[in-house]
């Protein structure tokens, strides 16, 4: 048979019932001003113990940032010597390495390599190699201890959105069940239904997570205005993705009480496999390692981590990650610092063939095909249990 297309009216009917229903679930939403207090409240509250929790936090370890710093100038400036084959003055080296590495004002360190250590290398015949002093022209090279205290603060945006968007949508169908049951009896088609509910909680969690990013991200992570509309998007996304994921299990249960009982067992292996506590980069292949790492890629978690960590500065450098190199002849490579990402810090290169694939699209791309799953299974449950 060939398909039949609708009538105008019956799109007519679907979306005047839409137009109703978000403006039924926007009145039910303000009149109740206990819950509208909290969902607003609870915002600057999460935002508040995150920056308590990490104020400064870019001053731990201190120390440690600076050694990695003096291991990695020492290595950039020991490398063009080695290839052309010159002798290593170790104690000047790591005299200059030194100066480098001290958070000084970039003019004076700029105006020290070109007095002192580039008449250096000229004698040496020897090509002045790039120091890299700093990341995009305006932050420090940091130690991979340091990218893991920068990280989760990522980590806690990502955790408080999925909160957001779990808590704020497995109540809205099932305490509607016995008005829903009659209704669609009646007139109500359940898609308008359904879209309304998504419209009206991707509005609530729009604020919520841009609220959050307005609060945390200049206060803590000292970004630009640009880098915080990504995050917020980014935020967004992962909020809407636990709502759809919210909206099913409140699809599938009976009481409310179920749903919030369900919520700790979404919320938990989000924490658990999310990517921070154990680094999908860290993971050996024994049976166990892949079973986590099996469990973390059905989080929402850690496609979400993965994809804001991509809108930080030091997403393609900036890193210094030490490698330990027990097998080498050579006391000066026992240890060295290598430059590297954050996004690295926490997560493989992915590969698609001989294809280079991206840390952001893929998993954006991952967590909207999940909503639709999500919501596609909730429609389906609303049908099978209502008509």
């Amino acid at each position: 048979m060939p398909h039949q297309r609708l009538p105008k009216t019956t799109f007519s009917l679907l979306f005047s019932q839409w137009i109703i229903l978000i403006q039924r679930n926007f009145h039910v939403f303000f009149a109740d001003k206990l819950n509208l207090s909290l969902i607003i409240l609870q915002v600057p509250l999460i935002a508040m113990l995150i920056i308590v929790a990490f104020y400064n936090f870019d001053r731990d370890k201190q120390n440690f940032d600076e050694a990695a710093r003096i291991l990695y100038y020492f290595g950039v400036m020991k490398e063009p010597l080695k290839q052309a084959d010159k002798t290593i003055n170790i104690d000047k080296l790591h005299r200059y390495a030194k100066k480098l590495a001290q958070k000084t004002d970039i003019d004076t360190r700029y105006d020290y390599i070109r007095s002192t250590i580039e008449p250096f290398f000229d004698q040496k015949k020897v090509p002045l190699p790039d120091f890299k002093l700093q990341v995009s022209g305006e932050i420090e090279l940091i130690s991979d201890l340091a990218s893991m205290r920068r990280g989760s603060v990522y980590f806690l945006l990502i955790a408080a959105s999925i909160w957001f968007g779990i808590m704020g949508s497995c109540k809205e169908i099932v305490t509607e069940q016995p008005l829903l049951k009659r209704e669609i009896r009646s007139y109500l088609f359940i898609f308008p239904y359904l879209s309304a509910k998504v419209f009206v909680l991707s509005c609530i969690l729009g604020l919520q997570t841009g609220l959050l990013s307005i609060i945390v991200v200049p206060q803590l992570l000292e970004l630009s205005f640009r880098n915080t509309i990504e995050i917020w998007l980014i935020l967004w996304i992962a909020a809407f993705v636990s709502a759809a994921l919210g909206l099913l299990i409140s699809c599938i249960v009976s009481s409310y009480r179920v749903a919030l009982t369900l919520v700790p067992l979404l919320m938990i292996p989000q924490l658990l496999f999310g990517g921070l506590l154990r680094p999908q980069v860290d993971l050996d292949q024994s049976v166990l390692s892949q079973l986590a790492n099996g469990l973390s890629a059905i989080t929402i978690q850690r496609w979400a981590f993965e994809s804001i960590l991509t809108t930080d500065p030091y997403a393609k450098e900036g890193i210094l990650k030490l490698q330990v190199n027990p097998k080498s002849r050579s006391e000066l490579e026992l240890v060295e610092a290598k430059n590297t990402s954050l996004v690295s810090s926490f997560f493989k290169p992915r590969h698609w063939g001989d294809l280079k694939m991206g840390h952001r699209t893929p998993p954006l791309f991952y967590l909207l095909s999940a909503s639709l799953v999500f919501l596609i299974g909730g429609y389906i449950a609303l049908r099978w249990r209502f008509t």
